[in-house]
């Protein structure tokens, strides 16, 4: 309550005492109970009734008079109880807005008569509230795109892991709204999720990228791959894909209902892979067979007259390399620390005079890789450090693309069909980081093959320590004996 409003409620019951003394005074005086002063105050303003007050007996009061003397009484009582009742409030006037009720309630038995009201007072100011403050009744595109907006605006530019991430939560997001609709968020129950996984099983690996689907929608999309001949049909998303997805809308769901009351769990529920979900294909490495047929079609005079085609296999093979890290490799990353020559992936990469932020796929991708000796005789290592290109990269000519890691991965799976030694997600180009890291673990461990290819360690004991390779752990390496029953014999008689 506000001193104005406590005021305009005392001066309101001042008014109604006042009233209740006239009223009682406009009684027989004698009735009153008066002093001798009143009296005579009230016969010098009422001097008609001088006559009524001396001619009244001392005695007994008359019959006639008695509705008079209980009509005093009950005026007496109710003044006494409002005398209270505004003493109460000019004492605490918080008390009195917590009992207001209380108070309405024994004005109302004490007569009947109309509640004290205060004044009209100003409106009271609407809290402030934050414009993320959503309601059940917000959309689920609006409150998502919030924390999608908060969690970008939070990321560390250089955080290349967090970029993709964030990434990957936008595109789950978008193609859930697509898929199950964009709804007030109260209108979300966790089977929802199960029909989530269940379209995402039906949805075209790539739709974004395949001429087929141009222009569709992702319903659309599904619709049309649904309708061709099953030997025709574009492979869906694979099991891995789809939890991964439902992964990423949860994730998203779960930080919105932290700040809207009464929406449903979807983290307890229990998705049922749909069953014509692909399975998630395990990449293998390649056989000794295969990498040998690779190995001599890479030393041949036709692959030789393209070399950023021929080293592309060896150096993977050799050095435990994504294909992605091979494509950026410039000739400043071949370095020496502390003695040994090693590719330094933990510095940027140098175009025309400029510095810019090396693509990797992981936190752990900017490592030093040891060379092994076997890369020098084969004569990668003196290829790749005088190499002629403009802009410092070994394998420049896959540059000339708008994306040059997907262009090196298209023609080394061209590459490898043709060879015969491909087999769709089982076999392919990154196969050969399989291979590496069996090789370096059986030799050195699996701390320094983690090292090595830039895996992450596992566990909290082994996070303790150095995160690149110690100039020790680097000669290690190149001690390791050449991967067991490869012939490199055509390279090294070219």
């Amino acid at each position: 309550m506000t001193r104005e409003i406590l005021t305009s409620t005392l001066s309101t019951i001042a008014a109604e005492l006042n009233d209740i003394k006239t009223e009682t005074a406009m009684l027989h005086p004698k009735l009153t109970g008066l002093s001798r002063k009143k009296k005579s105050e009230f016969l010098n303003k009422h001097p008609e009734r001088r006559s009524e007050f001396e001619t009244f007996p001392d005695g007994p009061i008359p019959p006639h008079y008695r509705y008079s003397k209980q009509q005093s009484e009950h005026l007496a009582s109710l003044r006494q109880r409002l005398d209270r009742v505004g003493q109460a409030l000019a004492v605490d006037k918080a008390a009195w807005e917590s009992e207001r009720a209380t108070y309405e309630s024994i004005v109302t038995i004490l007569g009947g008569t109309r509640p004290v009201t205060p004044s009209t007072s100003p409106q009271a100011r609407e809290p402030e509230t934050d414009r993320r403050a959503f309601q059940p009744t917000t959309l689920f595109s609006e409150a998502g795109q919030a924390i999608l907006d908060a969690r970008l605006a939070a990321l560390d530019p250089n955080d290349e892991d967090g970029r993709r991430y964030e990434e990957r939560l936008a595109t789950s997001f978008a193609v859930f709204l697509e898929l199950i609709g964009d709804k007030p968020l109260s209108y979300y129950l966790p089977i929802h999720m199960q029909d989530y996984a269940t379209a995402l099983a039906k949805l075209p690996t790539n739709w974004k990228k395949k001429p087929l689907f141009k222009g569709m929608t992702l319903t659309q999309a599904i619709e049309k791959n649904a309708s061709l001949p099953l030997e025709q049909r574009v492979a869906c998303l694979s099991e891995t894909t789809v939890s991964s997805y439902l992964s990423e809308i949860k994730n998203i769901w779960s930080r919105v209902a932290a700040g809207v009351p009464g929406l449903r769990d979807m983290s307890a529920y229990r998705i049922t892979m749909p069953k014509d979900v692909e399975e998630a294909i395990e990449r293998e490495p390649l056989t000794v067979s295969s990498l040998n047929v690779w190995i001599r079609d890479a030393a041949s005079s036709k692959r030789r007259s393209k070399p950023h085609q021929s080293w592309l296999p060896i150096a993977g093979l050799l050095t435990g390399m994504r294909l992605a890290e091979l494509i950026y490799l410039q000739r400043s990353d071949f370095v020496e620390i502390e003695g040994n020559e090693v590719i330094d992936l933990t510095q940027p990469l140098l175009i025309s005079g400029k510095t810019v932020d090396r693509p990797v796929k992981t936190k752990t991708s900017k490592r030093y890789v040891a060379i092994h000796p076997l890369l020098s005789d084969l004569g990668f290592v003196e290829y790749a450090k005088t190499v002629k290109t403009q802009d410092g990269f070994v394998f420049s000519r896959f540059h000339q693309a708008e994306d040059p890691a997907d262009a090196a991965q298209k023609q080394m799976a061209n590459w490898m069909k043709d060879l015969g030694i491909h087999v769709t997600q089982k076999q392919v180009f990154h196969s050969l980081r399989h291979n590496a890291k069996d090789w370096i673990r059986d030799s050195v461990g699996p701390r320094l093959a983690d090292k090595q290819c830039g895996h992450a360690f596992q566990g909290v004991s082994a996070n303790y320590g150095a995160k690149l390779l110690k100039p020790k752990e680097v000669k290690r390496i190149m001690r390791i004996r050449p991967p067991e029953g490869l012939d490199f014999s055509a390279f090294l008689s070219s």
